[in-house]
């Protein structure tokens, strides 16, 4: 009988607890929160950011991450690696909070997390693998691409209690999705493909309560989020993230962001392009115009920032960065020592082309594994030998409306006049084959020579040759008079 006072007593003990501890100052542990954000484009910046930021996470000995995540997606192979990311993080619990959208790429990395919660209104999925077509549509990769995506989402909902059928009907479109009650409860739920329940027998329908087709076949699935929620995806969803944090009881002890170093890097690297455009064209007006310095270095300045856009972020390493300068070393050498010969000159052309393709992209060889890689390499290389190919446009349009429209003083083009020149078509020259002569100014292969008392208009045979380099007349074409340096006798 003594059972019953020592049970009272007890009882009294918790409620007192209860009641008295809270107006102590005495709770339950608050929870750690570091926050980070995930917006726009999906691409290399966006991982550079988010390494550094879940290192800076870390450190805090948090008890979760969370992920804001608000994009359309981006590239394939950054969202894998910052899956990877996420997936490495073993020292606490990681959750996304889905702001305005987490569409294609953005619905890979909300799935790597162990949870999720969305904000009303917004939408997650449709991660079908897209590119470019030649005639600048957009077109959905095939099966040979769809298969490992597929597999990827389908491990991630495993690990982290998703429906799996679902998951992967954010990929391609041949599936469809229909979800089958069990009769007992409403809560117990199995997914067909829409030919699996075509194809289930009439007996095996009837242990079902009901069935709901989520997805017709020939749809991508994009959920909702009150969708995401019935379908188990979403644990709730909320006003916006200040109201999620309040309902999970949360207060972030820190919230990251993105520095101006690393907005301006993955700013610069979107014009990226446009900068190879530059530097090679600028490349080819200092290899046409040898000796003016400013084009060489314009041009090793656009490449290098565009360059070194991808290398702040980690898609180049050293041994691009070896390719690119032997590339500028070798185009130098061509035109300061041995102009002309064209080899050395391609063959750093060919380097710089190399290094450029490679910094576009987060491997150097394609992985049998991840077929799209092999599709982003041939993207990226035809992009880049496109824009070597257009700058030889740039040095045309240079020449006739930006260089004689230079300020005197800043001129890079030679200011001499044709004043003191002579024409063999209307003045009796003594030039023939032979005569020889002195280079008055630089030919490449344009220039002038002296020929006695005589400055006449003369062109070399393609080479370069300095000015004052003894020359002599190799061939005459009306008025045209080609030069050739002249061999000194020992």
């Amino acid at each position: 009988m003594r059972f019953f006072p020592v049970f009272r007593r007890f009882t009294a003990s918790i409620l007192l607890a209860v009641l008295i501890l809270p107006n102590l100052g005495i709770t339950a542990p608050l929870k750690r929160v570091v926050v980070i954000p995930v917006e726009d484009e999906v691409d290399y910046g966006l991982h550079a950011f988010m390494k550094r930021s879940v290192e800076t996470a870390l450190k805090e000995k948090p008890d979760f991450i969370v992920f804001k995540v608000n994009t359309f997606g981006g590239e394939l192979h950054a969202a894998f690696e910052i899956v990877d990311l996420l997936l490495s993080i073993k020292d606490c619990s990681t959750y996304v909070f889905v702001e305005k959208k987490a569409i294609s790429a953005g619905a890979l990395i909300s799935l790597a997390c162990n949870r999720m919660a969305m904000e009303k209104g917004t939408t997650i999925g449709d991660c079908a693998p897209i590119t470019q077509s030649q005639e600048g549509g957009i077109v959905m990769l095939g099966e040979k691409i769809q298969s490992p995506l597929r597999a990827k989402f389908r491990n991630l909902a495993e690990r982290n209690g998703y429906p799996s059928l679902l998951s992967q009907a954010m990929v391609t479109t041949d599936l469809g999705a229909v979800a089958a009650y069990a009769k007992d409860t409403t809560k117990a739920v199995e997914y067909f493909t829409a030919k699996q329940w075509e194809n289930l027998k009439a007996e095996d329908k009837n242990v079902f309560q009901k069935h709901v087709v989520v997805l017709q076949e020939g749809q991508l699935l994009t959920f909702t989020d009150q969708e995401a929620e019935k379908y188990g995806f979403s644990q709730g969803s909320f006003r916006d993230f200040d109201e999620f944090m309040k309902h999970k009881g949360w207060t972030a002890i820190k919230t990251l962001a993105t520095t101006w170093s690393e907005d301006m890097v993955r700013a610069i690297g979107k014009v990226a392009p446009l900068l190879m455009l530059l530097g090679f064209g600028a490349l080819y007006l200092e290899f046409k115009t040898p000796g003016l310095s400013i084009f060489g270095f314009l041009g090793v300045l656009f490449l290098a920032i565009a360059f070194g856009s991808k290398y702040a972020v980690g898609l180049a390493d050293h041994t691009e960065l070896l390719l690119l300068i032997s590339g500028f070393a070798l185009f130098m050498v061509e035109i300061y020592l041995f102009p002309g010969t064209f080899i050395a000159g391609g063959i750093g052309l060919i380097l710089m082309i190399t290094a450029l393709t490679l910094s576009l992209q987060g491997f150097t060889l394609p992985d049998p594994e991840m077929p799209w890689e092999l599709n982003d390499m041939v993207n990226n290389l035809a992009m880049t030998l496109g824009m070597a190919a257009l700058a030889l446009f740039i040095p045309i349009l240079g020449a006739r409306y930006l260089l004689p429209n230079l300020p005197a003083k800043v001129q890079v083009i030679s200011s001499a006049t044709l004043k003191d020149a002579h024409s063999p078509a209307f003045d009796s020259v003594d030039v023939i084959l032979g005569s020889a002569g002195t280079a008055k100014t630089p030919l490449h292969p344009s220039g002038k020579a002296v020929f006695g008392s005589q400055t006449l208009e003369v062109v070399s045979r393609g080479e370069f040759i300095e000015a004052g380099k003894p020359v002599e007349v190799c061939q005459i074409h009306g008025t045209k008079v080609v030069v050739r340096v002249r061999e000194m006798a020992a």
